[in-house]
């Protein structure tokens, strides 16, 4: 059976991420992969793919991933094909218009990630992607929060079904205890205690209340922003602007993020809105206290394992983390039940899930 994985581009993201850890172990267990790229610029994740010999086809570098043109693009591959996975938007788009272009047989899947976009809630998309969604076999949400904010979105017209994204949970905890490539950070950070956020600059997530909470905090917390995206600028200001900008380090993106959640002592996933919440569970499974904004496709993950606050509660957030870093039995009592947490939603059950959906469409 040969598989066709379509996204965007391999930028940081957990769909991206998802791409990355899934599709190595598929071909272990004797799948045919491949991964097309609408954008092929050379990211840390298209060269950890990329090393694992994985037929990696780009469809340029620096595209504009919105271009129609992208359809005759498509058009070319997707007879190559039994199945073509696709994840996110305009790739949804893209494949769809290119199946209906060439008549094409192939089986189409599509995995939704978030429980918001800008296109819920307007009466044209709602009509159109209808049509849109038709076009593939099986819709697949990540969360119930992701199938039912879709399911409405489609006026229950089309199924969704749900499968968690997964983690491989004993990956993570073995890296993060391995920190070489971080000897000069850790030195550099050993007399402080270290707040983590791995996410992208986007306005989905909100490295903003962490920032604003640095002030409530003792001199010694430090944060560390792993990521990249166009509201880094309107953060790395925001820090000048409150005289914070010493105590936090924008390291952009990481290649080796599971020892960033070793050097952490408190993982923090500030955010508006989410799908999933995959770092989440990455610095679950790296045995770290995890808070989380209350918000869908985190709330449900964290609740009762992690702390949740208010999102936007700056004040709230600082408060948390200073009663865990004062209380070592508390740190140790919410590590644990994050540790324990993560291992529900190993990578394991969601391969395998995968795997039942590629059996059974053909």
């Amino acid at each position: 059976m040969k598989i066709l994985r379509v996204i965007n581009s391999l930028n940081i993201g957990g769909a991206e991420r998802s791409v990355v850890s899934n599709v190595p172990i598929h071909i272990q267990n004797g799948f045919e992969f491949d991964v097309l790229l609408l954008n092929g610029n050379r990211t840390h994740f298209y060269e950890d793919l990329a090393k694992k010999n994985i037929n990696i086809i780009s469809l340029g570098k620096n595209n504009n991933i919105y271009n129609p043109l992208m359809i005759f693009k498509v058009a070319k591959y997707i007879n190559n094909y039994d199945v073509l996975h696709v994840s996110l938007f305009p790739a949804l788009y893209w494949v769809a218009f290119a199946k209906i272009l060439t008549r094409s047989k192939t089986k189409l899947i599509f995995t939704e990630h978030n429980t918001i976009n800008r296109r819920m809630g307007n009466y044209f998309f709602e009509i159109f992607e209808q049509i849109i969604y038709k076009q593939y076999d099986r819709i697949v949400a990540i969360s119930p929060e992701a199938n039912e904010s879709l399911s409405l979105h489609l006026k229950n017209k089309i199924k969704v079904s749900t499968i968690y994204n997964g983690v491989d949970v004993a990956r993570v905890y073995k890296e993060s205890k391995n920190l070489s490539d971080f000897e000069v950070l850790k030195e550099k950070n050993k007399n402080h205690k270290i707040i983590l956020q791995v996410a992208s600059f986007r306005e989905q997530k909100d490295q903003d209340t962490i920032i604003k909470s640095l002030p409530l905090l003792d001199e010694n917390v430090h944060v560390i922003f792993v990521g990249d995206g166009p509201r880094m600028k309107i953060c790395t200001d925001l820090a000048k602007s409150m005289n914070v900008d010493h105590r936090i380090s924008f390291l952009g993106i990481q290649n080796n993020v599971h020892a960033l959640y070793g050097l952490s002592d408190i993982v923090v996933m500030s955010s508006h809105y989410e799908g999933f919440g995959r770092a989440a569970v990455e610095g679950m499974a790296a045995k770290k206290p995890l808070l989380a904004s209350n918000v869908a496709g985190l709330a449900e993950i964290v609740k009762n394992h992690g702390i949740l606050f208010e999102p936007g509660n700056y004040v709230e957030l600082s408060q948390i983390i200073n009663k865990l870093l004062a209380n070592k039995k508390l740190y140790d009592d919410v590590a644990l039940k994050c540790f324990n947490r993560a291992k529900d939603f190993d990578i394991n059950k969601m391969v395998s899930a995968y795997e039942n959906i590629y059996k059974t469409i053909i």
